[in-house]
């Protein structure tokens, strides 16, 4: 009975050390990474949001994003590290422009901005970089993205009015090749670039006068 149970115990224990090994196999030899973009914030690590006065909030705004990278693979927003150190690429599950259009859409609505596309201020974001690094630890990983805008803001008849950019960023721990921890961080450093994009003096001034 007892030889039984060592036995038994023996089994077990291979098979957490298989697993385990199998596992770190797994990370170390990765080679692609596919992330379902989804925009998650989060608020309780930092808030960011912009002061806009009444003038702003009455005077409508169209917003453009155009994709300013110069990526062979648009897909790509990042890179990470196996167990062996070897980088693979991060890709978006769809197009990068489109999710970013959605997203600071919302985000302005949220701020109260009145969006119309017919709107004589027309304002292009211009995307120069959506990138995450996925920095692989001992256990869990290192998250850190960076998100670069360039903005020109025109009236209806195509005058350039005000022109500049607004970055954001930020880094935090998380899980190992986690797309939830991907998406939060490129999450926060998008919002926090939208919103010194938003809050730019120059672009206020243009944006409000008639």
């Amino acid at each position: 009975m007892y030889k039984h149970r060592m036995n038994k115990n023996r089994i077990f224990a291979a098979i957490l050390v298989a697993s385990a090994a199998i596992a770190v196999y797994g990370r170390g030899n990765r080679t692609d990474m596919i992330v379902t973009l989804r925009f998650t914030p989060q608020e309780g690590v930092t808030s960011t949001t912009v002061d806009l006065s009444p003038a702003l909030l009455r005077q409508s705004i169209a917003i453009r994003v155009q994709d300013a990278r110069q990526l062979p693979d648009p897909l790509v927003i990042g890179h990470g590290t196996g167990g062996n150190d070897k980088v693979f690429p991060i890709h978006a599950d769809r197009d990068v422009v489109a999710f970013i259009q959605e997203t600071v859409a919302d985000i302005a609505s949220q701020w109260s901005v009145k969006q119309e596309k017919s709107a004589n201020r027309i304002l292009t974001l211009q995307l120069i970089r959506f990138d995450v690094d996925e920095s692989n630890k001992a256990v869990g990983s290192v998250y850190t993205s960076d998100v670069k805008l360039a903005f020109v803001l025109k009236d209806a008849q195509g005058k350039t009015l005000a022109e500049g950019n607004g970055s954001g960023g930020t880094h935090r721990y998380g899980k190992g090749h986690s797309g939830e921890n991907c998406n939060e961080v490129l999450s926060d450093a998008l919002k926090e670039a939208f919103a010194n994009v938003i809050s730019n003096g120059e672009l206020q001034a243009a944006w409000a006068s008639k």
